[in-house]
């Protein structure tokens, strides 16, 4: 097969990861006629049934899916966030903040289903779940060898890594992958779904909830889920701080470059399965802790059931590029990252997904401008390699800054 694609010089990209990005690249490179292939590990979406957190689509996130022409299918599975609440957890007393562009909230698998029903529609689009990317290879000029996690092998003239953070495409190429260093934050959630949103609570915004003794160094974040069966999605933020008062929320010692993936969901997902419960001693001290710094809002939600989908995450970390001059691309141009793999960056600010669907969008972007430049109709194996170069050299400069003022959020309380 590899043979005969190098000969009839048609591309074929393999986008390693079923996320928002992977999704949103395929649907974006069928749409100038080239063909790609998603990778998915999980065999059928939101294996877990984890709806691990919720999202929110901004005006980046929101202009990818229009250049897609997913924004109406977006818009209308999705709850729009026109406001930021601050709840006083001790008095109830809330205060609404609006914002200046209202946005879209999503829990990720949500997202996911709406871009995969559209992809699988696409002609040029195939989908392979129950088998992740193990590793990728070089054989030849357009020639990589794709080894997925079940031992199958499968061909293409090009890679994108969409596969997250620890991105095992990343991790075939040392020159993409020793660009690189995880950075570790002080700072670790605890997360938790509550089944039904609070009766005083409203769905058009995000909550944040602060105790009102400073030396309670925390707050929660609550968000509204836009399914069917509608919950609420609370994370407790943390610092290393916070142990000064409440060592009990010690989170697991931070992952090792080697080790994702030997933890099964534990690496996966910020949320416990609905399978599991958490400890009752957790679950006992977590609940004399709402009583006693955060009373108004263990009023609202009204249900103890919430502290047993209780899981405390590890410190957050994120991807930093160690060159000025790194590039998301290999130098062939034959291998790029988007998304985590690339840029993978701390939840303060909210821009995860954003900028990984942007990135989606640059990578064609690059590619429709090298074949306007060389007179193309069909996109050929030299232009989509010239396009993925100049993305991987021109994209670290627009998301390092994101990425920094995020990871300054999660340095703690002053």
């Amino acid at each position: 097969m590899a043979t005969d694609q190098k000969q009839h010089q048609h591309p074929l990209v393999l986008i390693a990861g079923g996320g928002p990005a992977g999704f949103l690249l395929s649907i974006l490179l069928d749409k100038i006629g080239v063909a790609s292939v998603v990778i998915e590990r999980a065999a059928e979406p939101d294996e877990w049934s984890s709806k691990s957190y919720t999202l929110v689509l901004g005006e980046n996130g929101k202009s990818s899916l229009a250049e897609a022409g997913c924004l109406e299918a977006a818009v209308e599975a999705g709850i729009e966030r026109r406001f930021i609440y601050f709840f006083d957890g001790s008095s109830g007393d809330v205060k609404a903040m609006p914002k200046q562009v209202p946005g879209i909230g999503f829990t990720r698998p949500l997202l996911v289903q709406v871009l995969e029903q559209v992809a699988v529609e696409c002609p040029r689009v195939t989908l392979k779940r129950g088998a992740g990317v193990l590793n990728v290879t070089k054989k030849d000029k357009f020639c990589l060898e794709v080894t997925l996690e079940d031992g199958s092998v499968v061909p293409a003239s090009h890679v994108i890594g969409a596969d997250g953070k620890w991105s095992n495409v990343r991790e075939s190429f040392p020159e993409l992958n020793s660009q690189f260093t995880m950075e570790t934050c002080p700072s670790f959630g605890v997360h938790m779904n509550l089944s039904n949103v609070p009766s005083s609570f409203k769905s058009d915004g995000t909550y944040v909830i602060k105790p009102s003794s400073p030396d309670c160094k925390f707050y929660v974040i609550a968000s509204p889920r836009p399914e069917i069966d509608q919950g609420l999605s609370i994370s407790l933020v943390c610092y290393d701080q916070t142990l000064e008062k409440y060592p009990w929320l010690a989170p697991p010692a931070d992952m090792k470059i080697g080790d994702h993936g030997k933890g099964g969901w534990e690496d996966e997902y910020s949320a416990l399965p609905g399978s599991v419960k958490a400890e009752d001693r957790l679950t006992d001290k977590l609940r004399k802790l709402f009583q006693d710094a955060l009373p108004a809002f263990y009023s609202a939600i009204k249900d103890d059931e919430i502290f047993q989908t209780a899981r405390i995450n590890r410190r957050v970390t994120w991807l930093k590029m160690n060159s000025e001059e790194g590039s998301y691309s290999t130098q062939d141009g034959m291998v790029a990252l988007i998304g985590d793999a690339a840029h993978a960056m701390t939840p303060a600010m909210g821009e995860g997904c954003n900028t990984a669907m942007g990135s989606a969008v640059n990578l064609v972007d690059n590619i429709k401008a090298v074949m306007e430049k060389e007179g193309e109709g069909e996109c050929s194996l030299n232009a989509l390699s010239d396009a993925f170069i100049q993305y991987g050299r021109s994209r670290p400069a627009e998301m390092k800054p994101v990425q920094e003022a995020s990871a300054a959020r999660n340095m703690g309380p002053k």
